[in-house]
């Protein structure tokens, strides 16, 4: 059976089998199976090469992918090994597109470990490029008499289209420096249009091979270097913005190869060293075959390619791959080092053979997930260079529950591209809003992959080991309290008014990211232990009294704060994983000449060390002043370390029992007006707001026993970052 028979595609909305299953070689299991075989034997089986040299850079690329889906730590451990043998940098050669290649992963580390030094020495590098450009043409071979100038000083053969174009696409999107994007397509176009054949929509090695020609009198294409091409292609085109102006040329380019290389893939799957001339290499060739299987695969899950087309190819080229794997894990038919078309054998094998294979296995695996599940798109952009870890996405059901067939709140799952894995969701009401909640790590600029379907068989439901939580707390008079991974809260309720009366917010430490609320204040407490002291979990090191505390809100007349009674009443709204909501309601009480209540909805996500407040204020019926009000910090005698940012303030102050030191922090949208005082003696954020309209702010705490937080500069830092997040939201965009 033919297996372009087998297969209907339902647009972006899924991949069904009309006559027959998935290959057993493409079974997601099966996929995850032979990639941790071929992985594992590599590691275990390093390379004379050196470890920046591009043959590894190939690989890495490929390693950085399976580490991603990978359940063991160990591959993101052994390249961060490789990175600090590296000195996270590139090679030795300036210029040449091959030093660069190690890049891609000291990059893709860089947004998973947010460490500068993986960055520095790639911008380094390219900064001097920059500056200083190569004057070579794109004559293979030509010789300069300048002392060091080489003709691979620039892009003259097709390989170098995977080695350095990635890196310069993912540089301009981490730093939001669009020069290394412009020279990157500058380059990308002069060589294209320099090897690219027309006719045959096929890539010259270089211009040696303009005029040689097989034993059958076809144009002698390299295999690996097409594959070298097509892989950096889909590389370019996932950190390129979707608005550039040039993208429609490499979108072009693209389907053009894809067409020519699915026409001339031949029966097992396998691209032979000569794309034209396969008679004269009768053996399968594996690099380049993993890499066509890697980017027609690519084109599937994003859409570009359709799959009733080109899902037989690629299933083709999977099991062919496969069966190139030993059944310890080397993967053999790979071409050795060279620049035109080899005899291959079973025996050969080359580490970048290993990273085509693991890039293929990557989009494979995606397909073998999709299949028989209509999924709906979904792209995700950080348009600012901060990182945004644990940042919640939220998707209102109304517009996306009828894009995918079947879809039900019951079964509705989240895939992530990068790490081939379904993510932890939460559903939320929000008004007369049901939304969808999953969180994903951004790193600067960038831009990350989706499906919103229905949850797979193949994969189990996904389950979250930490989580967000508020209660009220009775058995501790009337507490109201709240926590997530990072830290906890509490206001206080009636019972307690004979000895506090606040609105004040109530901060506590808290170094593991367990639940700890029960354990201290809740039924569950264990009653000789003082939650006042650290006992290696953290405590409440914190004082209230009759203040803001740490971050609350109330109105502010003649310079004085002026308090509410405690919250009358509570109401759970949402409670975790990803977000726990809550309303706490005031009863009426004086502000000067008026009268006024008030109704605060606080919410806290997993990873976050603030709040987002929502703060409503009601007066009479004919009340239409303006109402002053202040959001802050209870200064302590203890500490004068106060910080002023953007509609941000800073404090940092001894913690009691000895117990370290704690950050508080405001934050204030740019759509707020807030003027930053001293006052009552209180660190304020101060603004007018109408009475009946709703004021939205930010407030939290850190602890220096979490080491992200040793010091008031990284607080500082901290809720800077944190401000331009809530200025600059992530573009979420649901591909129609």
């Amino acid at each position: 059976m033919n297996l372009k028979t087998a297969w209907v595609a339902l647009g972006l909305g899924g991949i069904c089998a009309a006559a027959m299953a998935l290959p057993a070689e493409a079974d997601p299991a099966a996929i995850r199976s032979v990639m941790t075989r071929v992985a594992d034997w590599q590691l275990d089986n390093p390379s004379d090469h050196h470890p920046a040299d591009w043959t590894h850079g190939a690989l890495y690329a490929g390693l950085a992918a399976w580490a991603q889906m990978a359940e063991s730590e160990k591959y993101d451990a052994a390249l961060l090994a490789i990175g600090q043998k590296n000195n996270w940098q590139p090679h030795n050669r300036i210029y040449h597109a091959d030093d660069h290649v190690v890049g891609q992963m000291y990059l893709e580390m860089y947004k998973t470990h947010h460490d500068p030094a993986m960055l520095e020495g790639i911008q380094k590098r390219f900064d001097f490029i920059l500056a200083h450009p190569s004057p070579v043409t794109l004559k293979f071979g030509q010789k300069y008499d300048t002392p060091g100038v080489s003709h691979l000083d620039r892009w003259d053969w097709c390989d170098a289209l995977f080695m350095a174009p990635p890196v310069w696409a993912k540089l301009a999107r981490i730093t939001g420096d669009h020069r290394y994007l412009e020279f990157m397509n500058k380059e990308w176009w002069a060589t294209t249009d320099y090897l690219y054949d027309q006719d045959e929509h096929l890539f010259f090695r270089d211009d040696r091979y303009f005029t040689q020609r097989e034993a059958n009198g076809k144009k002698v294409f390299w295999s690996r270097g097409n594959g070298w091409v097509l892989g950096g292609l889909v590389r370019v085109l996932e950190e390129m913005p979707s608005d550039y102006p040039d993208r429609p040329r490499y979108e072009k380019l693209y389907r053009q190869m894809a067409a020519k290389l699915a026409a001339i893939q031949p029966e097992d799957g396998l691209w032979r060293p000569s794309l034209l001339d396969p008679a004269s290499y009768p053996a399968g060739e594996a690099s380049g075959t993993g890499f066509y299987c890697y980017g027609l695969a690519w084109g599937i899950n994003h859409g570009y390619l359709d799959a009733s087309d080109y899902l037989p190819v690629v299933i083709k080229a999977w099991k062919g791959l496969v069966g190139c794997v030993h059944p310890d894990g080397k993967l053999g038919f790979v071409q050795p080092i060279g620049a035109d078309p080899r005899q291959v054998n079973a025996d050969q094998t080359e580490i970048y053979g290993v990273g085509a294979f693991l890039l293929a296995g990557s989009e494979v695996y995606k397909i073998a997930i999709r299949s028989g599940n209509p999924v709906q798109a979904i792209t995700v952009v950080n348009p600012i260079e901060v990182f945004r870890p644990r940042e919640t996405i939220t998707l209102n059901w109304q517009a996306v529950e009828k894009t995918v067939p079947g879809l039900s709140k019951d079964n509705a799952a989240i895939y992530e591209f990068k790490s081939n894995r379904l993510l932890v969701t939460q559903w939320v009401q929000e008004g007369d809003d049901t939304t969808l909640l999953f969180q994903t790590d951004l790193a600067p600029g960038e831009q990350k992959y989706f499906w919103l379907l229905a949850q797979p068989d193949a994969l189990a439901k996904a389950a979250s080991t930490l989580t967000t939580f508020c209660r009220f707390v009775p058995e501790r008079k009337d507490d109201f309290a709240w926590e997530n991974d990072k830290v906890v809260f509490r206001m206080y309720g009636p019972a307690l008014e004979s000895e506090t009366i606040t609105s004040g917010i109530d901060a506590w430490g808290k170094c593991v990211p367990d639940l700890v609320i029960d354990k201290f204040i809740g039924d569950d407490r264990t009653k000789k232990i003082s939650y006042h002291e650290d006992h290696g979990q953290g405590g409440d090191f914190y004082k209230v009294g009759n203040t803001l505390g740490c971050g609350g809100m109330a109105p502010f007349v003649s310079e004085k704060v002026v308090l509410s009674r405690n919250f009358a009443a509570w109401k759970v709204l949402a409670n975790g994983p990803i977000r726990s909501t809550f309303e706490l309601t005031y009863k009426p009480w004086q502000v000067g000449s008026r009268q006024v209540s008030e109704t605060k909805r606080i919410s806290i996500d997993l990873g976050s060390n603030l709040n987002r407040i929502e703060c409503r204020y009601s007066g009479a019926e004919d009340d239409t002043d303006p109402l002053p009000l202040a959001a802050g910090i209870v200064l302590a005698a203890t500490s004068d370390k106060t910080w002023e940012g953007n509609q941000t303030i800073g404090y940092w102050l001894p913690a009691d029992s000895n117990a370290g030191f704690m950050g508080c922090g405001v934050v204030f949208g740019d759509a707020c007006n807030t003027t930053a005082l001293k006052a009552d003696n209180h660190w304020l954020l101060t603004i007018e707001q109408p009475v009946g309209q709703s004021v939205v702010y930010y407030a939290g705490s850190c602890w220096d026993k979490n080491k992200a937080f040793d010091s008031f500069e990284k607080w500082q830092d901290y809720l800077t970052q944190f401000k331009k997040r809530i200025d600059n939201p992530v573009v979420v965009k649901i591909t129609k």
